[in-house]
């Protein structure tokens, strides 16, 4: 029993059937609390992927913006679910560690190394969270990071999410235009011939018309000069 007792020191004292009674409990906050979550990461999403036009895209932003910033892009919501799961795998890791935190503690209680404890083992729940705090940036940083990368490169050189614009500002340019995105009072879109961003406010558009991947392969198919067959056929005379 008292080993027992020594050893729940090292383990969370969160228990995942008093945060699944607190969640049902409280229904509300547990909403409010995973869409805080699914905003903060969308709004990571557009900073990291607007940066990839060098725009700071926060000054055409309003609050609404933020807030369904991360429900427009279904990944981050994958993401979001990813963090999650991440928050539990490291609840378990530090179950199952306690032997080893309890060791440790044991081990380098005095001196120069009294901070290892602290580092791979867990002492404490507020060590604990700190370290889940700690995993959850960097999981945001590293995963949402790497997705709006892709995303820009993809834009950048394969001409992804190409649209036809109705416009004052584009009508009578020959320019292949990208949509990036929207906000609540402006489109975002990227010229391909200049390479930079257009910001229109979306009173100035008449339409933007989506243009397939087949039809940009065709237009680019009819573009090019067709070879002039020149050898002579094998039964023609020679002179």
């Amino acid at each position: 029993m008292t080993e027992k007792t020594d050893l729940d020191r090292y383990r969370p004292r969160i228990k995942f059937s008093e945060l699944l009674s607190f969640t049902t409990s409280h229904p509300g906050l547990a909403v409010f609390l995973v869409y805080a979550t699914v905003a903060i990461a969308g709004f990571i999403y557009l900073i990291t992927f607007y940066s990839h036009f060098s725009l700071e895209v926060t000054e055409y932003l309003e609050i609404t913006d933020i807030l369904v910033a991360g429900i427009k892009d279904p990944l981050v919501m994958l993401m979001v679910l990813g963090a999650f799961s991440m928050v539990f795998v490291i609840w378990a890791m530090v179950y199952v560690q306690a032997p080893f935190s309890a060791w440790l503690d044991k081990k380098f209680n005095k001196g120069f190394f009294r901070f290892i404890p602290y580092v791979i083992g867990y002492r404490s729940t507020r060590s604990f969270w700190w370290t889940a705090f700690v995993i959850l940036t960097l999981y945001f940083y590293m995963f949402i990071g790497v997705h709006s990368q892709n995303k820009a490169a993809k834009i950048l050189s394969q001409k992804r999410n190409l649209v036809s614009v109705n416009s004052e500002a584009t009508n009578g340019t020959k320019a292949d235009f990208s949509l990036l995105g929207t906000s609540i009072n402006y489109v975002f879109l990227y010229n391909h011939e200049s390479e930079q961003v257009l910001i229109l406010p979306l009173e100035s558009i008449n339409s933007i018309q989506p243009i397939s991947a087949a039809v940009v392969s065709k237009a680019e198919n009819l573009s090019k000069p067709s070879k002039v067959n020149t050898t002579k056929p094998d039964n023609e005379p020679s002179k």
